[in-house]
């Protein structure tokens, strides 16, 4: 099972059918394709400012290289670092873009297909009313435990230790 996070479009969308395709889902976990060819991911999922993280990282490790002398394994392991690093945050850099261009979280699903999830999320929210959407759940206030309860390891309160 993975996570799934579903984003809506800025503006907000009516909950209708037709309002389904503008949801963006992003699927958390490694990326291969992120991995093997970031730099194509970055551009293609429109990651700017990782992109241009990413080349400062690589220009700077190549300078690292040529500079300490690091031999023909050590350049490879510190070639793929930053390749390893887009792998792992593949899915919060595409968060964060879609944030920036003011998408806001929807939800999540867990699932195994994005078409599973998709089907979990908007089962629920094609369900609700504009106006459950609108109010926010009530805070029942912070937790607060029992006057004659004790917490820890003793069973009463005053006892021995």
């Amino acid at each position: 099972m993975r996570n799934w996070l579903i984003y809506e479009p800025p503006g907000g969308v009516r909950p209708t059918l037709e309002g389904v395709e503008a949801f963006v889902t992003v699927r958390e976990g490694f990326s291969k394709f992120a991995f093997l060819v970031p730099l194509v991911w970055l551009v293609w999922r429109r990651c700017w400012a990782a992109l241009v993280i990413y080349v400062l990282v690589e220009i700077a490790l190549a300078f690292i290289v040529r500079w300490a002398g690091v031999g023909p394994g050590g350049t490879i392991v510190l070639a793929f670092l930053p390749n390893l690093a887009v792998g792992l945050e593949a899915a919060w850099l595409r968060a964060r873009s879609l944030e920036r261009r003011g998408y806001r979280l929807a939800g999540s699903a867990l699932a195994r297909t994005q078409e599973e999830a998709e089907a979990h999320f908007f089962q629920e929210w094609l369900g609700e009313t504009a106006h459950e959407r609108a109010t926010p759940p009530r805070d029942a206030g912070g937790y607060r435990p029992h006057p004659s309860m004790v917490l820890g390891l003793f069973p009463q309160p005053g006892g021995a230790r």
